[in-house]
Parts: structure tokens; C-alpha cells; sequence
């Protein structure tokens, strides 16, 4: 395909995509002055869209902060600067932990098969040339990979397990 087609075809659909994108501008439904063509008092600019109220309603009144609980209040609560409650705010701290520790054990498993694969393939090519030690490269590729695949989910293990014995309340 030559290329001033496909800059012809590739402007096209940019014409297209931004043709599309444009507003509608709607004109309002309600106006009453465009039939007439009085546009000089006209404070009526609405699409028809949006709800009006009419002059005697009162704004609503603003509420300040509401008196709410996240929680069980007491010692192990935490004070939160800037949130909208008057009361205090529970912080779930094992859930930053278990972030944290999904985070080490993500990185675990990829160093574990980064470096135990490369060298266990290694340790067979040194088997394929006949040398003393291939089988234990071999064996330490084996336990980087299985130990980089195994890190995740000991981890949740462990994570779970001290959640349901209640360690971390």
C-alpha cells in the first residue's frame, strides 16, 4: 500500500473519530422568544435537559460534618485528618500489611525464576558438556524456581492464618 493512501485513510478516520466527538449544540426546546425572534431578553438558554426550579425555591441548606463511626471506637482508633466525619475513623492497618507483603512476595517469585531458570538451564548445558558440577546447578535452579513460585502463596498462608486467630485486632 502506498503511503499517501495510508495518510489519506489514516486523516479520514481522524475526521471521522473527531466529527463524532463534536456536541450536538442543541438548541432549547422551551424558548419561546425563538419563534418570534426576540432573542434580546432572553435568560432561557437551556437544552430541555436540565431540571429547573422555579423562582420561589429555596436552596437547600448545607450540612456541615455528620457525627458517623467507622468501627469500634476507643484506644485503637486513629484519628484521619481531613475526612468529612466528626467522629472518629478506624485505619485497616492489615490491609497496608498485606499490600506490603504481596508487593515482597511478587518480587520473591519473580527473582526466584529470573535467577532459577538461567541457571538451571545452565547446569544442563554443563551436563550436555560433561562437567563435574551440572547437577548441582541443576538442583539450585530447581529450588530458585520452586522457591520463587512457592513465596506467594506461603505468604497468603501465613497472612490468613494470623487473620483468622485474630493476631492483628
Amino acid at each position: 500500500m502506498r503511503i499517501t493512501n495510508i495518510i489519506t485513510r489514516t486523516t479520514i478516520a481522524a475526521g471521522a473519530v473527531l466529527a463524532l466527538s463534536m456536541p450536538a449544540l442543541a438548541q432549547d426546546a422551551f424558548d419561546s422568544t425563538a419563534a418570534t425572534g426576540n432573542q434580546t431578553n432572553n435568560t432561557n438558554n437551556f437544552t430541555g435537559a436540565q431540571t429547573q426550579q422555579g423562582g420561589n425555591a429555596a436552596a437547600p441548606q448545607l450540612q456541615g460534618a455528620t457525627n458517623g463511626t467507622i468501627g469500634p471506637q476507643g484506644g485503637d482508633a486513629t484519628v484521619i485528618q481531613g475526612v468529612n466525619t466528626a467522629g472518629t475513623v478506624r485505619v485497616n492497618n492489615l490491609a497496608n500489611l498485606e499490600a506490603l507483603l504481596n508487593i515482597i512476595a511478587n518480587g520473591m517469585e519473580i527473582l526466584g525464576i529470573a535467577w532459577g531458570g538461567p541457571t538451571m538451564i545452565w547446569g544442563f548445558m554443563n551436563m550436555a558438556a560433561g562437567t563435574q558440577d551440572a547437577m548441582k546447578r541443576i538442583i539450585w535452579g530447581a529450588a530458585g524456581v520452586t522457591g520463587g513460585l512457592a513465596t506467594p502463596g506461603c505468604i497468603n498462608w501465613l497472612v490468613a492464618s494470623c487473620r483468622d486467630a485474630n493476631l492483628f485486632s
